[in-house]
């Protein structure tokens, strides 16, 4: 059985369970490292971890799964969203400055106030006046370049994009490049992983672990479920879609007639 990995139950089994950090890790600090950073996240607790028993994968279209890294004292925020949102990047400001005053709680201060990150992973092009897959942002002084902070970071890693610049071979080798790979493309735990991922130590434990994933009967139906809201979802766009063209083009030819009217 092959598994997408950004289907949301199947994402969420992997990467938010305490028990199987590894993975995580692996994928946090491919990212925040990928633009020359040294993150060492390592002794990762899983905040929200998963549970089958409270999923309701028809309600589910955003993961939120949110982690704190005790080595470098970090909180972050990591998201998988399939389809496009028009105010995506406005909701993922909104989520990691809600984090950030989370952490205050009674009697502590300002100085207690740890650095949060927002990782985001999407299907779909939000980022429609950026051409490259990664990005990273951070609250800049706009004429100096230099920041304010250097506690609030979201970085957009952007899998559709990815996808078109690895067809040119446009992509360099790392870590976060095989993430993307993996990530991007349905796999089967009985196949044999393929050479180019066997020296990513993270991927080679999810390509294990996806074998105990499609024997759990619970979660093969909890992924089944998922897909078909997906799908259901994708043809309700498609056929918005269609309707507004319809009303636009109606109007246009509406406008049209009265001005020749008009003449």
């Amino acid at each position: 059985m092959k598994i997408y990995l950004y289907n949301d139950i199947a994402f969420r089994w992997t990467f938010g369970r305490q028990e199987k950090v590894g993975p995580i890790a692996s994928l946090l600090n491919a990212v925040v490292g990928h633009d020359g950073s040294e993150p060492g996240f390592g002794d990762i607790r899983i905040l929200n971890p998963f549970d089958i028993k409270k999923y309701k994968a028809e309600k589910q279209g955003i993961l939120d799964l949110r982690v704190r890294d005790r080595t470098t004292a970090t909180w972050l925020d990591v998201e998988m969203q399939v389809k496009y949102q028009e105010f995506y990047p406005e909701r993922s400001m909104f989520y990691l400055a809600g984090m950030y005053r989370d952490q205050l709680k009674a009697g502590k201060d300002y100085g207690d106030l740890r650095p949060c990150c927002g990782v985001h992973f999407v299907m779909a092009d939000i980022l429609e006046d950026e051409k490259d897959w990664f990005n990273h942002y951070r609250m800049l002084n706009v004429k100096s370049r230099k920041p304010l902070s250097r506690q609030w970071n979201i970085y957009f890693v952007e899998l559709g994009k990815f996808r078109k610049a690895a067809e040119k071979g446009n992509v360099p080798r790392s870590a976060l490049g095989q993430w993307c790979d993996y990530l991007s493309e349905p796999h089967d735990s009985s196949e044999e992983l393929d050479e180019s991922f066997r020296d990513n130590g993270g991927i080679r434990e999810v390509h294990k672990m996806l074998g105990e994933f499609t024997e759990d009967a619970r979660l093969r139906e909890q992924y089944r479920l998922h897909e078909a809201w997906l799908r259901d979802q994708q043809s309700a766009e498609r056929t918005m879609t269609k309707l507004r063209e319809s009303l636009m083009k109606a109007e246009s030819e509406k406008k049209k007639a009265e001005s020749e009217r008009k003449e």
